[in-house]
């Protein structure tokens, strides 16, 4: 499973979840990367053209926008409600009649954040409570360590920087942590088997290891 089908899969099951006990009207989800940038956003029930303007103009106005928590490694849910909004913003959430919403800020396990939720609130509905966000904490926390360990496992950062494997050898690695055997990896990457086995092979050395276990022990962290 590659990350941007991970993070699809991980924040459709925790919205879910949190929509068991906790009233949401729609979400937003995004990747974070170590430039300050994000992409690859994805929603449930946002207008198209709400998200164009906040991406666009009204980001950087955001008092819980992900820029102002990057570095704080204690703050892992923030709500809207609990900051002051300029002017500009408050017209932007009025017009798209956004009443709250709740940031939350999943990083590696060294501390970079790599992909945000946002959590909004509309209409009648009252702003997250207290109470609340010591829930989407917990919620948070449960499902801390299961991102830890996917993330991890396909650190690409990490492979690529750090041992010099090329983006195929990445896609075998990724294959390789999700226990697949040599002729699957092949066929799902459209190559021959041998090819597989001399990608391995490369992977083994460029890494300093003799087999899976070794590779497994030596990338995860």
């Amino acid at each position: 499973m590659g990350n941007h089908q991970f993070f699809n899969d991980f924040s459709r099951n925790f919205i879910t979840q949190v929509k068991r006990v906790l009233d949401i009207d729609a979400y937003v989800t995004y990747n974070i990367d170590n430039m300050h940038q994000t992409s690859n956003y994805y929603t449930e029930g946002v207008v198209k053209s709400s998200l164009n303007e906040y991406v666009n103009q009204k980001i950087l106005f955001d008092p819980v926008g992900f820029q102002h928590f990057y570095d704080d490694l204690k703050t892992p849910v923030a709500l809207l409600n609990h900051h002051c909004c300029s002017l500009e913003y408050q017209d932007f959430l009025d017009r798209w009649q956004v009443t709250d919403t709740a940031e939350l800020f999943f990083r590696k396990r060294n501390g970079q954040a790599i992909f945000g939720m946002s959590l909004v609130r509309e209409g009648q509905h009252a702003t997250f409570s207290e109470k609340e966000k010591n829930i989407l904490e917990s919620f948070y926390y449960l499902s801390e360590q299961y991102f830890h360990h996917h993330m991890d496992a396909v650190d690409k950062d990490l492979l690529i920087q750090k041992y010099q494997l090329t983006k195929k050898e990445v896609r075998v690695v990724e294959e390789l942590f999700n226990g697949l055997e040599n002729q699957i990896i092949a066929e799902r990457l459209s190559c021959s088997l041998a090819t597989i086995k001399t990608h391995i092979q490369h992977i083994y050395q460029k890494t300093n290891v003799k087999n899976r276990q070794e590779l497994f022990c030596r990338l995860l962290r």
